[in-house]
This record gives C-alpha cells, structure tokens and sequence, in this order.
C-alpha cells in the first residue's frame, strides 16, 4: 500500500478482487450463515457462557475465541484511536491469546478497513463508478449478515462515515447496518469484541455511525427501502424508513442506562435531544391517512404490538424516564454529564405540549422537576469538602433548568406538589437550609444556615423571580413612558406628570393619572403605570378603582373588595386581556360573625357617660322648667320651633338636593394607599420618591442605566456563507451583500431562524449595542417590501424570541464590509482574494484604511495561534471532543481554565465540505463582536495588530453547516476547547433535518449561553446587573422630601 497511490483506479480495483473474487457478488452472494445469526447474539442465553457442552457450529466456536483476542493485523491503521487515550474499563492484551487469533478473519478485517478508507477518502465531487459500489456494498452485506465480531467492529471503526457521503443506494444497507450495531453496542458494553480496539471506541463509533443517520426515519418516513434480494426473510430487513424509528431509539435508551465513558455518554444524549425534535415534528405535521398509516407501521415495528410504543409521545416519555433514572444516580456521573444531561432537559422543555403532556398528562413535566430539585437537594447537601467551583456550577445549571421548564410549561406552575417541590430548592439556595424559619429558631445552639456560595443563592433568587414574574407571560415589546405619550398623545400623558418611585428595593413604579383618558374606559378613578423589575424590562398595566367586583350582580351577591385592585393588563398596549376570575358563591363577610367583644367598651370616655336614668337633681330641673313656661304662658319647646329656619321651609324646599360629583380625584394617592405604600414607618426605605424634575436627563439616565440592562440574555450568531473554493474574508463577506445569489436551501434555513427586524424601530436587542435598545418608541407600521434585505445589523437583522417566554433574545446577522466599518471592526485577510486577482493581502479596519501585510505575516498568525495554544481546524478530528477537561477529570486530559468572556458563535453555511479546512476564522473572528467590549471600554476601540494576534486569542465557537443529501445536513464544530466541552444538541458530526436545522441551531446557541455560569469567571447574572442598575439610578435620583411633604404632595397632585 505504501508503493501505491490508494486514491488510484488501479488499486481500488486490485483491492476489490482480493475481498471478493466473485465479480457480480450480489447475484452469487452466498447467505450460508443467516440463519445462524438471525438472532441478535446479544438477546442469546448462551451469550458470555463458556460451557463445553453447549451446541454451538464451527463458525460461532471461531468467533468465540477472537472475543478477547488479540490481533495485530488491524492495529498499525493510522486511524486507529489508541485504546489508552480513554479511561473506563479497557480490556488488556494477554500475551497468551495470540495463539486464538484466526488469520483469515483479521486478514479480511484488514482488507475491509483499507477498502472503506478508500471509499471514505473521496471528494464530495468525486463520483464512483456504479459497479464499485455494487461490489463494495456486497462487501459490507456479507460483513453485516454474517455478523463476525471483528468485521463488525472494523465496519463501524472505520465506516462512521459511510452513510455522510451521499453515495446512491446505500440507504438498502441501512436497515441491516442498524441491526448489526445494536448488537455490537450491546455486546461491546461487557466484552472486547475487537483485539486492537478498545469497548469504549468501539461503542464511540458506533454513536458516531447512528448520528449520520438518526434523522433518516422521520426525514424520509414513509418512502419504501430499496430491498435487497438476498435479504427476504431476515430480521434485520425492513420495508420503510419509519420501521427504523423504535430500532434507533432502543440502541439510545440501551446507551444512555449503561453507558459509563463520559465522552460516549455525551454523544447519546446529544442524539437523544435529536431524535426526539425530529419525531415530534414528523408527527406533528401528518395529516389524517398519514397517521393512520403510521400507527400501523408503529405497531408492526414494536416487539409489544402496541402502536403508542412507536409514536413520538411514548419516545419523549421514555427519554425522559432514561436521563431522569441517570440524572438520579450522581455518584456514577461527573460535571460534564450532568451539564449534558441539563441540555437535553432543556431542548425537550421546547416540545409541543400536545406531544410533551399528551392526553393533558403532566407526568412527565413533574417528573423533569422532581429530578432537578432532587439534584440540587443532593449536591447542596454534600459536606463542605466536596463543594468546588464545578459542582456549584452544576446546580445553578440545575436551577436554569427549572425555570426553563416553569416558563416553558406554566401549566407546570398550577400544580401544588410542584410548586411545593420549587419552593423548598429555593429556601435551599437561598437561606442553605428547607427547614422553616421557626424551627431555626427554636435551635438556639444550631449554626445558623447560610447559602452554599454567592452563585447558587442568586441562582435561586432567578429561579424565584422568574416564578413569579415571567412564568405565565408572553414578552412584549419594551413599553414606556414615551411609548404611552405616542399612543394617547403628549396633550393627555404628560412626561413630567409621572411620579416615579422604588418599591421594595428592585421595583421602579411610574404612576400617572389616566381618569380623563377616554380611551381607557373606567367609571371610577385609574391610573397607568410602568413597572421596571429585575426580571422584566418596562412594561405597562392599568389599575382601576373597582367598586364592584367583575360580573357582580345585586340578587346573587358578590364579596367586598379592597378600594383599588391593581389590574395587570396591557389592554390597549399590544397585549392581552387578564381573564377573569371565577366569581364565589358566597362572600367571606357573609360567612363572618362579629364576636360578643366587640361590642364592649374599649375607651374611657364610653365609661365616663352616665346613665339615662332621673335623679332628684334632673327632677328638679325638669320641675323649674314647667313653672317657668306656666308663668309665661309660653311653651320653651313652641318658641324653639318658630325660630327654626327648617320649620318655616316650604315642603318642597325641605328636599335635600345631592352634591354635584365630584369629577376628580387622586387616583395615586389611592392605590399607593390601598397598597400599604403610604405609611411613615417605611417611607424611605420601602418606598423612596425619585426626583423627576430635571425631565431630560432623568429620562435619559432611564434609558440608559435601566432599560438598556436588559433583563433577558443577548446572543448574537454571525452568519457566513462560503461558496465553492473561497477562502478570502473579503470575498465572503461580499456573499452577505446578494444573499438571492445563494442555493435555495440557504434562503430557506434564514427564513426560519427568526423574524426580520428593522433596525432604528425594534426596541430591544438587535445584534449589536450600538443599534439595540431604540430611544423610538413611535408605534411600528408595516413597512413596504424591498428588493432584497442585506442582515447585517445596519438596516435589518434577523430575531427570535420565544413566545412562552424564554429568558433570552437571539439575534443573527451576515457581517458585511460596511457593518465592518460601522461597528469600528477590524478583520485581517492575508489570503489572495479570487474574484479580484489581487496579488495583494487585503484587510478591512475599522477607520476605513488598508494596508499590506509585511513578508511574515503568515508566520506571526501562525506563531499567535501556538501561543493561543489552540489547534487550527484542519487539524481538529472527532478524536478532540473533550466532554470535561476541568479538575478531577476522568479524561487524561490537563485541566482547562475558565472563559473571561461569552464565546462568539459563528454559523458557516459551506457548498463544498473540503472548504472547512481554509475557511479564514481568524481573519473573520473580528466581525463577530456584538460591542461589547467597546461598551466596557468606554468607547475606546482597540488597536488592532498586524496579525490578527488579538482574533486569536478571541473564545469562538463555529458551526459548520453543509448538505449531505436534498433535505439532510451535516453538522461540524470547530472553537476554543471549554472546560465542560461543547454544549448540545449539535455536537460534531452530527446529521439533521434541513427542516428541523433553525430549531437545533437556536437550541444549541442557547444551551451555550448557559454553560457561561460554569465556563466564564466570576459570571454575573442579567438580573442581578439590571438589579443594581435600577438601585444605582434610585440612588442618583432619589428625592429628599420628607413624609408630610410627600403627603402635601400626593393629596394636592
């Protein structure tokens, strides 16, 4: 092989008729060990026994002894993964089995290797020739019916890729290859099934052969297979694509139960989050017949005969159950599993509810929670020793997660046992302790409690603040004072009319009267107000005095009310009604009886009246009296009556006539009443008023110290598309600039990543903080369609938000070279430009200039990138996944430290796959910068340096996207090693549906900005910023009235 091009016709050929010598093998294929091995050997009772007396054939007898074998016929491959870079349960080679090793088979086992790294080495534009592949998939079939171990295990070491490289007809081999790998997954997790490949590689690349296809079933579904002759009758064999579905979530569940490499376990949950999107969504989009058809095929393909067992509810259920039932066990999993198994939990939180609590069941749902709560409860509970950094960022993942699922799943929130259950790993977080406050103080003797560490107490201070605030509610866009003047004019809400005051420490209140708004129907007293809280950003309501409760009617009764309710609505404000409440049958006063002591006497002066009884001195008087009036002749009581002004009134003037009423009234001074906020005893710490006088800069200072802390997570992913054979940074920006120019497919992924956004008029994050956050607060209008939209964050970007409420905003551009000179960016470009023919490097900065690299620019990129200490991508191989690399690890690995920062995503859409290893990354990395760094830098832009040794040093993650085949990508990333590797659900190699693409590609940028909390040091939650943005600003602005001045002035405003 080594005299020899292996790349050559010659030579292919040569190796063709050595591993088969029968040239038309699939007509004269020779099945005599089929019926041998129907069975899968794994599902056998004689499996793993060594009884002389059991009836085994000649070939299974041979095939015993190469199980533990060894062999060095295969072991001098250069793709052979050494059995010692991975820990976990390696077989060791004996000097003693060599005499067991069978010569034929490690010989046909070597032909096989060399024979699909041929096949595997071609081009994406190389074709080969119909008869090769015909003899070269006979090949494989015979391998796969025969079922011998070693072949086996070097058809999936050496052919992971097989099913990556869109070869025609290989999708009849498919049904066969999935039966063979579920059962060397199953075989290899107790015996070594190969002499020079290890149990843990073997099950590796196994994972790796299913993520090539694992997508297969639900994107192709119901399509028939094409059918190989030979292969009627076998177990293995299977008529559509669909039948595979159970086949490939069984080998998962296996995985993920008994799996214990960390690496490999990484992997299975990664397809896991994979199988279970692309089945709800396959389902989800069936109409009647195509159900129907599948409910058949589902029962067909289940061992049980029941249909439910093959849909995709039951595939979530039992996903769940798995993870939960290995979330539980945490003494058998590390950081980087758990961190892994939170992802998964995380994506399937996003799965229709029709699908994730089918027949309104929220098993499920409560068993997610219990799980999580569980884990913070053991991992809190270990003795101070076992605390570290690491296991701290394992529960505040924990806690992410449930408030993913809590503001996902509401419906989660009206259960009383899940809510207990949240409660309790709250007081944990917060407080270190379940117990209740008076049990703490009855342990006078104890150690008072405290949280385990800052990290978890503020984990589980979101965790309360999101129960309470977001779960529930759909985010709207950021409502404000200016918005509320655009909307009823500046005539009607008077900016400096508002009264602004902090509540509680974190809330702001805007109150404004709105009794004589006409558009706000009421027939009492009401306000509007803006609220700005930790975990909301500025948000209108309306609070009404309320007389009579909703729906009262006089003959049934309805209970009392307080004065002034406050009605959290934004009717009227681009948002929903409140619904209304269930009205009681019967009122709490009705059902109350006023106690016997009320009616005692309580003051003095009650005591000091006497009684209405005569004594002898009232006598006396009521005697004088009488001679009095007998000596006048007049009656006292007749001249009292005609000197009474009532007594002269006509009848008609004695009508009391009623007040006019009263039209106006301080609507702030009630609610601030009827909520307890006027009080002297917390006046100035409660309650503290702000001083609004200077209206310009106050609202100035308003926006930029408090709305613009957002209190949800900004992410931001670049997006390049890369056309055949470019490599120039300049040449791939200008693709940006004609995105129609594109494949279809392309245009097709951007249409549903997100919603189109205009810059200047969205009013929160949009890509950049030089463009996020719109001082416009004028209503948005359709506006008229153009020719063709250019999303670089200068006039549109591209932006998604959940709409059940997730903590995060995703924005995606294509940098351009204008956004490039906007955003003051610089990137450095030292390969030749294509289109142009320029002889010249070319680099675009930021203050527009341009400059020729000096004759060793190539080797101080080379040289900055050793001491970044960071491997180019045309150097990195599946064999670098690295799950956890942190303290303690179990992987053989150094230890690698923490992020100073958020890594930047880069998506690259690639025509040609080989294109990966020149795409310019560190010249492009630039481009990425969302602004940050110019905002902590007060502006200050930093100098760029020849080189790009700056880009280097920049933590980056990159998601290269390719076709596979029409409706099948292919996923590979590249970026700075993490400490817990890569976040799901797209992991390296991965394929997926172009369909289901935008959803893993939102998912998996959003499970890395989770990963922050345990990756980057000393990491701040958006809450607690937006929190000490709002007390600063309270703090500059807050009034220094006293209690009755601040009275005076609500009764008189």
């Amino acid at each position: 092989m080594e005299g020899g091009d292996p790349n050559s016709s010659t030579w292919k050929r040569w190796l063709f008729r050595m591993s088969r010598t029968d040239s038309n093998v699939i007509s004269g294929l020779s099945l005599h060990s089929v019926d041998l091995d129907d069975i899968p050997d794994a599902m056998s009772p004689m499996m793993g026994r060594s009884d002389s007396s059991a009836v085994l054939s000649h070939q299974a007898v041979g095939r015993r002894k190469s199980v533990g074998s060894s062999c060095s016929s295969v072991a001098g491959e250069s793709d052979v993964m050494s059995s010692a870079s991975t820990a976990g349960g390696h077989s060791q080679k004996h000097p003693d089995d060599y005499h067991l090793v069978d010569g034929v088979i490690a010989g046909r086992a070597a032909a096989l290797a060399s024979l699909i790294r041929i096949i595997t080495s071609k081009s994406s534009n190389e074709k080969i020739p119909n008869s090769q592949l015909a003899n070269f998939y006979a090949t494989v079939f015979q391998c796969l019916v025969e079922k011998e171990r070693v072949m086996l295990c070097t058809l999936f070491y050496y052919g992971r890729n097989l099913f990556r490289l869109g070869l025609p007809g290989i999708e009849s081999l498919l049904p066969h290859f999935l039966f063979a790998l579920d059962i060397v997954m199953i075989e290899s997790s107790k015996l070594r099934l190969h002499p020079s490949i290890s149990e843990v590689e073997i099950r590796r690349a196994c994972l790796r052969a299913l993520s090539s296809v694992i997508c297969w079933p639900t994107t192709f579904g119901m399509s028939k297979i094409p059918q190989i002759a030979e292969a009627t009758g076998l177990k293995s064999n299977a008529t559509t694509y669909l039948h595979l579905r159970s086949r490939i979530f069984k080998t998962l569940m296996f995985s993920v139960r008994n799996e214990t490499d960390p690496t490999n376990l990484h992997i299975a949950l990664s397809l896991c989050a994979v199988l279970v999107e692309e089945s709800c969504q396959f389902d989800l989009g069936l109409n009647e017949e195509q159900t129907k058809e599948m409910i058949r095929i589902s029962t067909t393909a289940s061992s049980s005969g029941q249909p439910e067992k093959g849909l995709c509810a039951s595939i979530v259920r039992g996903v769940l159950s798995a993870i939960c039932d290995k979330f539980g066990r945490i003494e058998t999993i590390d950081h980087s599993t758990a961190l892994a198994i939170i992802d998964v939990l995380n994506c399937i939180s996003h799965v229709h509810h029709t699908v994730l609590f089918n027949n309104m069941d929220v098993s499920t749902g409560t068993l997610v929670i219990a799980s999580l709560c569980r884990f913070i409860e053991q991992q809190l509970n270990k003795p101070p020793p076992m605390h570290s950094k690491d296991l701290h960022s394992t529960v505040v993942a924990a806690y992410n997660a449930v408030a993913v699922w809590l503001t996902a799943s509401p419906l989660l929130a009206e259960c009383v046992g899940v809510l207990g259950t949240v409660c309790d790993v709250i007081q944990l977080g917060v407080t270190g302790s379940k117990s209740s406050p008076d049990l703490q103080k009855s342990r006078v003797d104890a150690v008072k409690p405290k949280a385990a560490s800052q990290r978890v107490l503020e984990a589980a201070e979101a965790l309360m603040y999101t129960l309470f605030c977001v779960v529930g509610r759909k985010p709207g866009p950021l409502r404000d004072e200016k918005r509320l003047m655009h909307k009823y004019g500046s005539d009607r809400i008077n900016i400096s009319k508002f009264l602004h005051v902090l509540v509680n420490g974190d809330t702001l209140l805007s109150l404004h009267e709105a009794s004589h708004i006409e558009d706000i129907p009421s027939d009492s007293a009401s306000i509007v107000y803006v609220r700005r809280s930790p975990m909301q950003g500025a948000n209108t309501g309306v609070a009404k005095l309320r007389p009579k409760p909703e729906n009262y009617q006089p003959d049934i009764g309805a209970p009392p009310m307080t004065p002034m309710s406050a009605i959290s609505t934004t009717d009227g404000f681009e948002g929903p009604n409140t619904p209304t409440r269930p009205q009681q049958q019967k009122s709490i006063g009705e059902q109350f009886v006023i106690p016997p002591e009320f009616y005692k006497n309580s003051c003095k002066l009650d005591n000091a009246f006497r009684n209405l009884e005569s004594t002898s001195e009232t006598e006396a008087i009521a005697e004088e009296m009488k001679q009095q009036n007998s000596q006048n002749g007049r009656s006292f009581f007749d001249e009292s009556r005609r000197n009474n002004v009532f007594e002269r009134m006509r009848p008609d003037e004695r009508i009391v006539a009623p007040l006019k009423p009263v039209d106006k009234c301080s609507s702030i001074r009630m609610m601030l009443y009827d909520f307890g906020l006027i009080n002297d005893r917390i006046y100035g710490s409660e309650i503290v008023v702000l001083d609004s006088s200077m209206s310009d800069k106050f609202y100035r200072d308003l926006h930029e110290s408090v709305d613009c802390a957002p209190a949800r997570t900004q992410l931001t992913a670049h997006i390049f598309y890369v056309k055949e054979g470019q490599r120039n940074a300049v040449d791939i920006l200008e693709n940006a600039l004609n995105v129609q120019n594109s494949c279809s497919d392309f245009c097709m992924f951007l249409s549903n990543l997100g919603e189109g956004i205009e810059i200047g008029l969205h009013d929160t994050w949009t890509g950049h903080w030089s463009t996020a956050y719109s001082t416009e607060r004028k209503l948005q209008t359709e506006s008229e369609g153009v020719d063709h939209y250019i999303v670089d964050g200068i006039q549109h970007a591209l932006w998604w938000c959940d709409e059940q409420g997730s903590n995060s905003e995703l924005a995606f551009l294509m940098p351009t070279e204008r956004s490039v000179r906007m955003f003051k960016q610089n990137i450095t470009s030292p390969a030749s430009s294509s289109r142009r023919g320029s002889n010249n490097n070319r680099s675009i900065i930021s203050d527009d200039k341009s400059f020729d690299s000096s004759s060793n620019h190539n080797d101080m990129m080379l040289t900055a990138r050793r001491t970044a200490g960071e491997k180019s991508p045309s150097n990195l191989s599946d064999r670098d996944f690295r799950p956890y690399a942190g303290g303690g690890s179990s992987m053989g690995h150094g230890s690698v430290g923490r992020r100073t920062g958020a890594l930047r995503i880069m998506l690259v859409w690639l025509e040609r796959p080989e294109d990966m290893t020149n795409f310019p990354v560190y010249e492009l990395i630039g481009s990425c910068d969302d602004g940050s760094e110019l905002l902590n830098n007060g502006g200050i832009t930093p100098k760029p340096e020849v080189g790009g040794a700056i880009n280097t040093q920049v933590a980056h993650h990159i998601i290269f996207i390719h076709l596979v085949e029409p409706g099948i990508v292919q996923i590979r990333t590249r970026g700075t090693v993490n400490r817990f590797g890569e976040a799901g659900p797209l992991v390296d190699g991965v394929v997926v549906s172009l369909a289901n693409l935008p959803s893993f590609i939102r998912n998996t940028i959003l499970n890395t900005s989770r990963r922050d909390v345990a990756e980057i040091e000393n990491y701040t939650f958006p809450h607690t910023r937006r929190k000490q943005a709002i007390v600063e600003f309270a703090k500059k602005y807050a009034g220094k009235t006293s209690y009755e001045e601040f009275l005076v002035n609500v009764i008189q405003n």
